[in-house]
């Protein structure tokens, strides 16, 4: 039996993983949860399934959720979500938090032994030599990726040494733009970039699929994660997103890890790995499918792509820079702030006016980046 802390409760990657663990209560057990702002749904969750610890990231909630259950044990805030994070009665952190707020509780869990489940992409971009300290530091502690392209490298290299890898092949569905004329971005609405074609995911992850920086982000983790150097990360656009992502081999061999859209396998899959259990979920028909498509990735109509690319090499704080601009300027555009072309022009302004650290990254530099950065996207945002 493991107990579980789930970081991200409320949202999409908490639903999935809630539906993992209630297929295998023989196997799992929810320790604690943590989410936002919605405490009614956190009380929900809490009682439904005797859940004694919680946090509210927000502290109004936390008191609100305190008030109404006071026999739960509510934490607040980034210390709420670290107390959590290193509790040493649960084995595994799933971390299903959006944004930068993950990465300190990632950090937590790594340097206290345990097991991560990591959704929160956050993480690795903008501290990826800092958590790579830590895992070297603590051998027990592992990272299992849960996003489903790292979780299907993952389960392709299957403990196999980076030195056998000729590259990784990141698959992307395109998005709801693959086939928008250029000319027509310009009169991109929010409503036309919640429409992702494939995946039923989050409000802020949704819009960075339709603008492509979700997998330049993903191109970042992906060198953090496996230790690979950019110029072996290939981005492959696959419609259908049956494909994950594949790993080609020295030897030549392609390998491919394929299933239906449903972020409950690569969730279980961090779970359980090294074991394989039942999971009732859809299963793919490949004769009913009939053919599987793919295309390359176009850098020019999807600027941010490229921008991710060139941050991650320049290194030290870019990746941090990044990440923070983008946060600020996706939720700008969703308040209708600015356009959705504003997102790459806002990026590419923030990493050209910023002092960019290259130096070895510590945790520390990596948050002063983080600020920097939201401050920066904010004068862009109230500049346009």
């Amino acid at each position: 039996m493991k107990n579980i802390c789930l970081l991200g409760a409320t949202g999409s990657i908490g639903d999935s993983t809630l539906g993992v663990l209630d297929q295998h209560p023989d196997e799992f057990k929810l320790h604690s949860i943590a989410a936002n702002t919605n405490w009614e749904k956190v009380l929900q969750i809490a009682r439904t399934r005797g859940v004694q610890k919680v946090c509210m990231f927000d502290p109004k909630a936390a008191e609100r959720l305190q008030r109404t259950a006071s026999e739960l044990k509510v934490y607040a805030g980034m210390e709420g979500l670290l107390e959590l994070a290193r509790d040493p009665e649960s084995d595994t952190v799933v971390n299903g938090l959006v944004g930068a707020v993950g990465c300190r509780p990632t950090l937590q869990a790594v340097e206290c032994g345990k097991i991560v489940a990591l959704a929160n992409k956050e993480t690795m971009v903008m501290a990826g030599p800092v958590i790579h300290a830590a895992l070297d530091a603590n051998p027990k502690a592992q990272i299992v990726p849960v996003d489903s392209e790292h979780n299907a490298i993952f389960q392709c290299l299957a403990g196999r040494p980076v030195s056998e890898v000729e590259n990784i092949q990141l698959t992307a569905s395109g998005g709801p733009f693959r086939e928008l004329p250029k000319d027509r971005f310009a009169k991109i609405t929010v409503a036309d970039a919640l429409k992702h074609p494939t995946w039923s995911m989050g409000r802020k992850i949704t819009i960075d699929s339709a603008s492509m920086m979700n997998k330049g982000l993903e191109v970042i983790e992906a060198h953090f994660l496996f230790r690979v150097p950019y110029d072996q990360i290939k981005v492959v656009v696959h419609p259908k997103s049956v494909i994950h992502s594949m790993v080609q081999f020295r030897d030549g061999s392609l390998m491919a890890q394929l299933g239906v859209p449903d972020m409950k396998i690569p969730i279980q899959c961090a779970l359980t790995w090294p074991r394989r259990i039942e999971l009732k979920t859809g299963r793919l028909d490949l004769a009913q499918l009939g053919e599987l498509k793919f295309y390359p990735p176009d850098f020019e109509r999807f600027p941010c792509l490229q921008l991710a690319y060139e941050a991650g090499k320049m290194g030290g704080t870019a990746p941090a820079v990044l990440n923070a601009a983008n946060e600020v300027l996706v939720a700008s555009f969703l308040d209708e702030k600015i356009s959705f072309l504003d997102i790459p022009r806002g990026l590419e302004y923030c990493l050209g006016a910023i002092a960019l650290n290259k130096e070895t990254l510590t945790l520390a530099s990596a948050l002063e980046a983080d600020a920097s950065a939201r401050e920066l996207a904010s004068s862009y945002v109230s500049s346009r």
